[in-house]
């Protein structure tokens, strides 16, 4: 990854720069209509750069942590007891705990880490579930970089590919569909969101995807299904719905009371097939990092995934002053070995990480704000950096190579690792609307 990274700079620097590829780049976002946060994607014009090795390595821990969750899913499933250690609500579990039924406990996700390009070391940020975004945002930034002479350069030298993640996710929700014992010859597909949170060009990708594949499909918001004891159907025209696509988070939809429970109720009586299930939340929450640590986890991981959690998995509590095993002082006093997340939302939303805190009583006033009020306490890790160049120039200096925090993230479908997202940024937070970038990634020499 890393000398790949310098090769990759140094071609930008001998091209003085490479500011006509750079420009085109940054039109072929704008063209693109690829936004983030109401804006223009932004992205870094230096991609991340997998080899083989990379790769298999990436692929050996995606697929450790994804049969680890899926461990901890199904235990949520079968143990009551289990369940208490999650702290969810009882709307929250009442679905978690609906019917479903084909066999894979986590058909899609992405796991955000930070990752040491020198070394391979690396701590898990988070496990993202059934919310699993951008697949459009890193083919965007990867289809304007191709435009450039820096790539053209650096794949003349080396074979070089983009993730494909659209026709595989058809495959692989397809092949999870057909496990379903209620599965249809040819169902009638609907992907399902919020319209004002969802990333729509996500979906019209998709759409297509499925489209070439022969299998009817179309975006419906959540709240504008209707169901009638028997059919799951689009109120605008009666479209009958075999197989939903969920990317409406649990958490979101929690905050939307009485407004999307024809899906409830459709998944209820087991007259629609529900991929990703409701039940990818029990890892999709925040509280994951606390229970991987409870020994009533550790009684049914192995020697080898206790040890994975140990190294790879921030120490995390739930913030309260009943918390056995926390130091509320220790959380206080040390503002920079500390973040605080909510317990189930989703993106960066309510994060606070101690070393963008401006004072110490800042932190103070904030630890005692939250503490009993729904948010976890995590060990922060500091991000490892990498060397980037904006596509923007900089006043006089053509070729400025800066150090941001990164975090690429591992998709993994139907328990495949497919690909990559990875981000970078300047802040305690890496995320898009936090001033981050996105840089696609590609696989390098991979045969």
């Amino acid at each position: 990854m890393k000398e790949l990274r310098e090769e990759y700079i140094s071609i930008i620097e001998e091209l003085d720069g490479d500011l006509p590829g750079r420009r085109a780049a940054v039109d072929s976002i704008e063209e693109s209509g690829i936004m983030a946060y109401g804006a223009p994607l932004t992205f870094s014009y230096v991609p991340d750069l997998f080899d083989s090795d990379d790769l298999a390595y990436l692929e050996q821990v995606s697929t450790t942590a994804h049969r680890i969750l899926c461990k901890v899913i199904r235990h949520f499933l079968d143990d009551p007891d289990y369940r208490e250690i999650f702290h969810f609500p009882p709307e929250v579990e009442r679905l978690i705990l609906l019917p479903c039924n084909y066999p894979q406990l986590l058909p899609i996700a992405r796991f955000d880490l930070f990752l040491n390009e020198e070394d391979g070391s690396f701590q898990f940020c988070e496990f993202n579930a059934d919310g699993t975004s951008a697949m459009s945002r890193d083919l965007a930034a990867a289809q304007a970089l191709e435009q450039g002479a820096t790539f053209r350069e650096f794949a003349r030298r080396h074979t070089v590919e983009h993730f494909e993640l659209f026709d595989s996710w058809v495959e692989a929700f397809m092949d999870i569909y057909r496990s379903d014992k209620n599965a249809v010859d040819d169902p009638n597909v609907c992907i399902t969101d919020f319209s004002e949170s969802g990333v729509n060009s996500d979906f019209e990708l998709f759409i297509a995807a499925f489209e070439r594949r022969g299998i009817p499909a179309r975006f419906v918001d959540v709240r504008a299904l209707e169901f009638d004891g028997e059919l799951l159907r689009d109120t605008k025209d009666g479209y009958i719905i075999d197989a939903v696509y969920r990317r409406s988070v649990t958490s979101e939809i929690m905050q939307h009371p009485g407004e999307c429970e024809a899906l409830i109720d459709a998944v209820a009586a087991e007259k629609v097939c529900l991929i990703g299930h409701f039940r990818t939340t029990v890892i999709h929450t925040k509280m994951i990092g606390a229970a991987l640590y409870d020994p009533k986890t550790a009684a049914f991981l192995s020697d080898e995934e206790q040890d994975f959690v140990r190294g790879h998995v921030a120490r995390t509590y739930l913030l309260r002053h009943d918390t056995e095993g926390l130091d509320l002082e220790q959380v206080r006093h040390n503002k920079d070995a500390w973040i605080i997340k909510p317990q189930d939302d989703y993106g960066a939303h309510g994060v606070y990480p101690g070393v963008d805190c401006a004072t110490q009583e800042d932190w103070e006033r904030l630890v005692d704000e939250k503490t009993d009020a729904g948010y976890i306490a995590q060990e922060f890790c500091p991000p490892y950096t990498v060397d980037i160049v904006l596509p923007e120039q900089d006043g006089d200096d053509t070729c400025k190579v800066e150090a941001w925090e990164s975090m690429p993230g591992c998709y993994l479908y139907d328990g495949k690792f497919v690909g990559l997202y990875c981000r970078e940024g300047q802040h305690g937070i890496i995320a898009l609307d936090h001033g981050g970038v996105c840089a696609p990634s590609f696989k390098v020499d991979c045969g």
